[in-house]
């Protein structure tokens, strides 16, 4: 898996935080094989050994893509709604999970894993 892979590098390399974003249901027991990757993936990350690992399992992300996407478009708009209402509940746009990351980066952790859930990357990500 490339992504583990690129732990491994990273580690190799002498990296000491490492950042994974995952997605929010990542389980590696989940009957939904997108979930259960998600969730594996983060097991074998952590195990790679990393002092510092912070795990950020986003809502749907808000993005303009260049390639059409239909049903995530459907999603994106009605997310976009609920959003007013919900703001952080359901989905978060990619610039606060970049803000996020980059803060989660600047500041002593919590511990040698760190799980971020969508509110909490709202959160860490607010400009």
């Amino acid at each position: 898996d490339y992504v583990v892979r690129a732990a491994e590098l990273a580690r190799a390399g002498g990296c000491r935080h490492f950042l994974l974003q995952s997605s929010r249901g990542a389980d590696p027991r989940s009957r939904f094989l997108y979930l259960r990757v998600k969730g594996e993936v983060e097991k074998l990350v952590q195990a790679v050994g990393f002092d510092r690992c912070t795990i950020f399992r986003p809502a749907v992300l808000l993005c303009k893509r260049q390639e059409s996407r239909p049903a995530e478009w459907v999603a994106q708009q009605f997310l976009g709604v609920v959003a007013r209402v919900f703001p952080t509940a359901y989905s978060v746009p990619v610039e606060t999970v970049a803000r996020a990351m980059v803060a989660s980066v600047l500041q002593p952790g919590k511990g040698q894993v760190e799980v971020l859930e969508n509110g909490a990357i709202h959160e860490l990500g607010k400009a």
